[in-house]
């Protein structure tokens, strides 16, 4: 089977994003499923629609994912909808499922209507997805790992169940009357990163001396959590996509795909969660999904790919994150700038150079 996976570079300074574009071939590309993971930012969105049609040679898309609302997976994929065709959309859809959680949130003082307003307007690049596959009769499949057949083959949905999503959308900042964009960076902000960038401290690591430690259990934010995390068996090259689900949400992804006959620890590609921060991953999950550490020298047995920007370390990515990814046997590989390619043999030649994989750090940030 053959498959192209293509990590387009997003973000700027220390901020980061997705955009996944990538297609597969059962019949040795005589035709292809076309599909695109998260669109960055609205500059990305449009880099997407060059690359799928200027590499894919296509106009058309099987399937769009929006793994979650944040500005940085969702903005540019309304700019792809109003310039290619799209077929099928995958994401969730909060303003819809009130009625699953209202008795939850509700204090007496806010109506279904307005929580329903509330969340149409925090989540407002989503909701603009939504509103665009309404405009063009595109079917949305509201993603969720029991919520049925969306019909898109090699795919499995492993994460979030509708009942996790359920847990993590009562806690969405937008319900608790945070905006999503009340991080948006200002001067000052950006003043006081440089700083904290300036005054990180470095302590060293060693390969049997790993100093990556469990997150706490509320590190990653509600919205990351209800990430959909993505499995595709592309005739046992096992595929695992995690957006910027956190340790939780990709402890469930894992029983999913043991509840689907397929072992873990086989992966050829692991996407590594949210750019590579150490709030997203720990030793404990990534023994689970991957296994444990190997003796130093080993050959690698699995990619991973980390969407960071250019100027985003020390935080995106985490040096203890890529040593850990390392020593468990992953070419650990970061966008910074650059579009990644990632494919199976035979796969059409684009004369693009390798990249190189990160090294093994023996100096790691103290934090």
């Amino acid at each position: 089977m053959l498959y192209e996976v293509d990590f387009l570079p997003v973000g700027e300074g220390e901020k980061s994003g997705d955009s996944i574009c990538l297609r597969y071939s059962s019949d040795g590309g005589e035709s292809w499923v076309v599909g695109l993971i998260d669109g960055g930012t609205q500059a990305t969105g449009e880099k997407a629609c060059e690359h799928i049609r200027g590499v894919y040679n296509t106009g058309i898309i099987d399937f769009i994912v929006c793994t979650h609302p944040d500005q940085d997976h969702a903005s540019g994929l309304s700019v792809v909808l109003e310039n290619m065709t799209v077929n099928k959309i995958l994401m969730h859809c909060p303003w819809d499922y009130v009625d699953h959680f209202y008795d939850s949130v509700s204090d007496g003082r806010v109506t279904k209507e307005s929580l329903i307003q509330r969340l149409k307007d925090g989540h407002a690049y989503a909701y603009k997805i939504y509103e665009l596959a309404k405009e063009k009769d595109i079917h949305i499949h509201h993603a969720f790992s029991d919520e049925g057949e969306h019909n898109i083959p090699s795919l499995h949905i492993v994460g979030p169940s509708g009942r996790f999503y359920l847990d993590q959308v009562v806690n969405f900042r937008s319900i608790n009357e945070i905006t999503e964009d009340a991080d948006t960076s200002t001067g000052m902000l950006k003043g006081l990163m440089e700083s904290a960038k300036k005054a990180v401290n470095w302590i060293s690591e060693s390969w049997d001396n790993e100093k990556l430690v469990d997150p706490v259990d509320d590190a990653t934010s509600s919205e990351n959590n209800s990430s959909v995390v993505l499995f595709f068996d592309f005739n046992g090259k096992k595929h695992l996509f995690t957006a910027d689900a956190g340790v939780p949400a990709l402890e469930e992804a894992a029983n999913r795909i043991e509840e689907l006959g397929f072992p873990l620890q086989e992966f050829s590609f692991i996407q590594t969660p949210h750019h590579g921060s150490k709030r997203n991953i720990g030793p404990t999950i990534l023994n689970r999904l991957v296994g444990h550490p190997l003796p130093k020298g080993t050959a690698t047995t699995f990619s991973t790919i980390i969407s960071a920007s250019k100027d985003g370390e020390p935080k995106h990515p985490n040096k203890r994150v890529s040593n850990a990814f390392a020593r468990r046997g992953a070419k650990v590989i970061a966008t910074q700038g650059s579009t990644i390619r990632h494919y199976s043999n035979g796969s059409p030649d684009r004369g693009w150079s390798k990249a190189d994989p990160l090294p093994f750090y023996t100096e790691v940030e103290d934090d």
